[in-house]
């Protein structure tokens, strides 16, 4: 894996970043389509093995362009063109390969840790905790992202307010935000609700991937319209991947970038396209959406030797054909010329990154207050996890009912003793680990916007994890101790009882971090299972100690 050299840009230190936030419903920024972002010659390769040789594999090639404030610009081609490589590039999201060419803002070097702080990303995937509401969702997002040291809570409301009136929200406001297996609001509410917590900060950027994948022709056109009318109305530079739109959907957009093999076959204005490739000599149908028919005109055909040796010349003959024609600087098609330099200043304008937003106590009380809504909304869970150790408890008592002081109830005693233990260890471990399956993709999502430490992430879930497993495993342990009739002293009960609540939280802290180490979930299950079960075994219940083997006496240590 390359380091990149891409020479980036951001603005950290000026006014807009800096200043003061206006509420949104006086937010038109005093915009005369300035270029917001520029790229000149963005080349990407990735590197990967084939037949055990490494080869180079050429993703983007000499891409060039701009973002101006207020524009909504499409990025369009057939799978594997590099719509989202591009779309990730710009947004500095790249990881991995060999990146090199230009990105400015502003016409001047981004800082990458304040570059954030200034964009949004709303990808393609929705995610978000479904048991919370849509208000809930957003208010959390505020919570997190926007800082204290700028905004009242009062602020903070009405910033969530707005969006939802903005994003037309209203009806779902106190709808759920729903899964697979719970109900919640349709899949047009969910991807505005995504895009709703990404423009509660106000960006200068906003980056979507493929945000109409997998809705309707109704809600696409309106996710669309909605995005298109707030970038107007904020002046935002909105960059967006779509693949093969409808046609108006195509129309609404103000410029298209149409890509092919990592290159630009198209670069203008959208109300153009069709006479660009009409001198070309690919007039478009009249009864054809214009989107289908460049797509396939840039599209290789695999459907035989020949025809995908035809559609590879093809497609190089449309890139080259732009790329001279961008190059002749030409305003056939565009009033607005791209800028002869894109270069840029070459001081670098950093500012102050001050990250992150809010303070540590902040962050973790927020989480946690998170993080117990929706254990509280989870009502099978928590039937669960009050029903099982009370009938565990209750089972195993009367198993062990009324235990004699005899030899035979001294080894009962043992057995009661090694059941609370594994009462205390796997029962624990599957919530932790079902825990770090279903909000990886969420903690990966909010850290990569800086919306809170990690650390405050994980104790978040610590403090609310220990607290509920202790709660729901007392009654286990009081109904085995007294009904099995162990020593019935109150020091003896509370010092049991004690080490009880130590296994507990020792296995629940194991579990959150094996959790968080190893994915996937499949394999969390099979490997914390089997160091568990070491454990056990090494626990001096099975086997004395000094009859181990010598090659093994060290696993009771672990």
């Amino acid at each position: 894996m390359h380091t990149s050299d891409i020479q980036t840009a951001d603005q950290a230190g000026s006014s807009d970043a800096s200043s003061r936030f206006i509420p949104l419903q006086a937010m038109k920024r005093n915009h005369t389509a300035e270029v917001v972002l520029s790229w000149k010659d963005l080349n990407y390769q990735v590197s990967s093995v084939l037949n055990g040789q490494k080869v180079q594999r050429k993703v983007l090639s000499g891409i060039t362009g701009e973002a101006r404030a207020g524009e909504a610009i499409a990025l369009i081609g057939s799978s594997g063109a590099g719509k989202t490589t591009l779309l990730n590039a710009l947004s500095g999201r790249i990881v991995g390969g060999h990146l090199t060419g230009n990105i400015l803002y502003r016409g001047a070097k981004r800082h990458p840790g304040t570059f954030k702080r200034i964009t949004s990303f709303v990808q393609q995937d929705d995610l978000m905790h479904p048991l919370l509401t849509v208000d809930e969702t957003l208010t959390y997002a505020s919570r997190l992202r926007l800082p204290n040291s700028e905004y009242t809570p009062k602020e903070k409301d009405e910033r969530v307010d707005e969006a939802i009136r903005q994003l037309r929200l209203e009806a779902a406001r106190n709808t759920r935000i729903g899964d697979g297996s719970t109900r919640g609001v349709s899949g047009g509410e969910r991807k505005r609700v995504s895009i709703g917590a990404e423009l509660l900060t106000d960006p200068q950027l906003l980056f979507l991937d493929e945000p109409t994948s997998g809705l309707d022709s109704n809600s696409s056109e309106m996710v669309v319209e909605l995005v298109k009318s707030i970038a107007v109305e904020r002046g935002i530079a909105t960059l967006v991947t779509i693949h093969q739109p409808s046609a108006h959907i195509f129309n609404m957009f103000d410029k298209v970038i149409l890509l092919s093999q990592g290159r630009v076959v198209y670069f203008g204005p959208t109300s153009s396209v069709i006479d660009y490739f009409g001198d070309l000599g690919f007039q478009c149908p009249m009864h054809e959406n214009p989107a289908d028919y460049f797509v396939r005109i840039m599209t290789l055909d695999y459907r035989s030797e020949d025809m995908l040796a035809k559609s590879k010349e093809q497609v190089k003959e449309l890139a080259d054909a732009f790329a001279a024609y961008s190059s002749s600087g030409t305003d056939k098609y565009d009033n607005e010329k791209q800028p002869d330099n894109l270069s840029g200043i070459e001081s670098e304008i950093s500012g102050k990154i001050n990250l992150p937003r809010n303070s540590w106590i902040y962050e973790y009380t927020t989480l946690a207050r998170r993080d117990w809504l929706n254990i509280f909304r989870n009502i099978n869970y928590c039937i669960s996890q009050v029903l099982q150790p009370i009938v565990m408890g209750l089972l195993i008592g009367f198993m062990y009912y009324y235990l004699e002081d005899d030899a035979l109830g001294v080894q009962n005693r043992l057995g009661v003793l090694y059941i609370i233990l594994v009462q205390g260890t796997f029962p624990i471990f599957f919530p932790p680990l079902a825990l770090f399956s279903s909000e990886l993709n969420i903690l990966t999502r909010e850290r990569s916007v800086a919306a809170y430490r990690l650390t405050s992430y994980y104790l978040s879930k610590t403090t609310t994890f220990i607290p509920l497993v202790l709660i729901s495993n007392t009654p286990f342990y009081i109904a085995v101790y007294f009904i099995s009739r162990l020593t019935l002293e109150a020091g003896k009960f509370f010092i049991g009882l004690g080490i009880f609540y130590a296994l507990n939280v020792v296995f629940v802290m194991f579990m959150l971090l094996f959790g968080a180490a190893v994915q996937p979930i499949e394999v969390a299950y099979v490997l914390s299972t089997a160091a568990i079960t070491v454990q056990l075994l090494f626990n001096g219940f099975f086997v004395n100690f000094h009859t181990v083997t010598v090659v093994l006496k060290w696993i009771r240590w672990l």
